[in-house]
């Protein structure tokens, strides 16, 4: 017998309870500091003889939420065997188009080069189309995302190539998810209806706080502010169609963190349900990065008073980053993958430049990716895990962390200075009842019985509640 090596043990302050969460098997348990303590020596002593009920009674609660393992289970292997899977999917084929590098928007943060007169010619979409011909019938699901510069600047591409896709998938019984990424300033009530017509449900749209912070960041090419025809076009978007989901997406630093909860009171409450709230932090210089300018304790505080608050109103939220089961830290490491800019350059990873020099291969005309085999080995062959994630007890949640970040700078990305905070104070609201799902399962009750124990509650279905 022996101590997991994914514990993660809280301590609260303020009612004196600990809580003790496997990041690995999903298990949260919240415990009397009295009890936590015998419960404490058996993580320290999993052989410790047992001399009375209490200790066999706490023992038993350890072993059914496997904070306390068979000696022979390899918990990394388990993690390496899991991130294969999600590498080596043969199930799901994930497409990101690119119609355009061209943006309508000058956002100040943005690390995109945006070019004027690049769009997709109608020989590279009839390359995507013969691609996509071969490709679709050996999945099971295809996920389609249009990402850009702005992709309704090829609003007429996105209609056509998407109606083709569609057909598709429908001529293989194959499951189509599609999602648009746009800044929302060229939707308008037409093309709504028409874009609803041809599938398109899923969308994300950025909005940085009330008008007078969104209008410094998102700003037209003139430098004009978008607030309200963005934060028109997103009610518009949600109330044609009940199946609609838009991720509002905030991008935040020191200047809008705290403006959240004001934009968050000034959608609709009818259409709530159907935003799901992103709030992620601005990158880059120093004079604009979150991580730089703002304690990660904060974030972290801020971060989850502004989703329960969210909750509370009525939005879509998933809590945090701590949803058990994860395969991979993004899309970008699954095999089958791949990013199609409007010149048929193919490339692995979104958050990039687009220069030709970093793609992985390129579209022929008759609809082949011709892969350059060095510039994917260098992808590809990265060890699964950086060396200081075996030593991390948080390595279940991220999967290894960002693998561009590792390949350019030597780290694993922000997301390694962030994960331990969100995940202390995530498991706190979890814990204490702040969400109204997690309050139907009684888990403060529970935690007043002799053994003090959520043993049952399993984060893989309680936190699916909260998510999509």
């Amino acid at each position: 017998m022996k101590e997991s090596q994914f514990n993660i043990i809280i301590e609260d302050a303020t009612t004196k309870k600990t809580i003790l969460y496997n990041s690995l098997y999903g298990t949260l348990t919240l415990w009397k500091s009295s009890q936590f303590n015998l419960a404490n020596r058996f993580l320290q002593e999993p052989n410790l003889p047992l001399t009375n009920i209490k200790m066999k009674t706490i023992k038993s609660q350890l072993l059914k939420g496997k904070y306390l393992i068979r000696a022979n289970i390899d918990e990394f292997q388990i993690l390496r065997t899991r991130k294969l899977h999600g590498i080596n999917d043969p199930n799901r084929l994930d497409v990101v188009i690119m119609p355009t590098m061209n943006c309508n928007f000058a956002c100040p943060y943005c690390y995109e080069f945006h070019q004027s007169g690049t769009q997709m010619s109608d020989q590279t979409a009839r390359a995507v189309k013969l691609w996509l011909q071969k490709e679709v019938p050996h999945f099971k699901v295809i996920l389609l995302n249009w990402f850009g510069g702005e992709p309704l600047l090829s609003y007429k591409l996105i209609i056509s190539l998407g109606t083709f896709i569609k057909g598709l998938c429908i001529k293989h019984n194959v499951a189509l998810l599609t999602n648009i990424t746009t800044n929302g300033y060229l939707l308008n009530k037409s093309r709504i209806k028409e874009l609803i017509q041809v599938g398109y449900h899923n969308f994300q749209v950025t909005v940085d706080g009330p008008a007078e912070l969104h209008n410094r960041t998102r700003i037209l090419q003139d430098g004009t502010g978008t607030f309200t025809r963005v934060f028109n076009n997103i009610v518009l978007l949600a109330q044609a169609h009940p199946k609609v989901k838009i991720s509002v997406r905030v991008n935040f630093n020191q200047d809008n963190l705290h403006s959240i909860p004001e934009l968050l009171k000034l959608f609709p409450s009818p259409i709530r349900s159907q935003l799901r709230v992103v709030f992620e932090p601005i990158f880059g210089e120093n004079s604009i990065s979150a991580n730089d300018n703002i304690p990660s304790s904060e974030i972290s505080i801020s971060l989850t008073k502004y989703y329960s608050l969210a909750k509370k109103l009525g939005y879509d939220v998933t809590l945090g980053n701590i949803q058990p089961g994860k395969l991979v830290y993004c899309y970008a490491e699954r095999n089958n993958q791949f990013i199609i800019n409007y010149n048929g350059d193919v490339f692995k990873c979104s958050v990039s430049t687009f220069d030709p020099k970093n793609r992985i291969g390129s579209l022929s005309s008759d609809g082949k990716i011709n892969i350059e085999k060095e510039q994917l080995s260098v992808w590809t062959e990265i060890d699964l895990f950086d060396q200081r994630c075996y030593s991390c007890k948080f390595l279940p949640l991220c999967m290894g962390g960002c693998r561009k970040a590792r390949l350019e700078h030597g780290n694993t990305g922000s997301y390694c200075a962030l994960i331990p905070a969100n995940t202390s104070y995530a498991l706190k609201t979890i814990a204490f009842g702040s969400f109204s799902e997690l309050n139907r399962i009684n888990i403060r009750k529970k935690c007043q019985t002799t053994n003090c124990s959520t043993s049952g509650i399993n984060l893989n279905k309680t936190l699916k509640n909260l998510s999509s």
